[in-house]
C-alpha cells in the first residue's frame, strides 16, 4: 500500500523556527541548491556542506562591533547548529 502522505523534503523538514532564514538565505545565495533540497528527503553530503558555506558566509555578514554576533548572525548560527543536528555528516552519503 502506497504512503498517502509524501515523505517530508529537506526544506519541509527545517525546524519551524529556522526556516524561513535558511530559505532565505540560499534562495538569495544558492537558488539551485535550495531547489534540489526542496524535491529530496534528505541532503547529500556535498549539499550539506554548500548548505554550510552558505550559513557561515551569512554568520559572517551579521557580525557587529568585536565580532559579536548581531540577532540576525545569532539567528543565523542557531539555524546552522540545528542543520547539523538535523542532518549530522555521519548520516549522510555522497550521493
Amino acid at each position: 500500500m502506497a504512503n498517502e502522505f509524501p515523505a517530508p523534503t529537506v526544506v519541509d523538514a527545517l525546524p519551524r523556527r529556522f526556516r524561513g532564514v535558511i530559505v532565505e538565505l540560499l534562495a538569495e545565495r544558492a537558488p539551485d541548491l535550495l531547489a534540489a533540497l526542496g524535491k529530496q528527503e534528505k541532503p547529500t553530503l556535498a549539499q550539506q556542506e554548500a548548505v554550510l558555506e552558505v550559513l557561515v558566509d551569512a554568520f559572517v555578514d551579521h557580525l557587529g562591533p568585536w565580532d559579536e554576533p548581531t540577532p540576525r548572525g545569532a539567528l543565523i548560527d542557531d539555524a546552522l547548529g540545528a542543520f547539523l543536528e538535523q542532518w549530522p555528516a555521519e548520516d549522510l552519503t555522497d550521493g
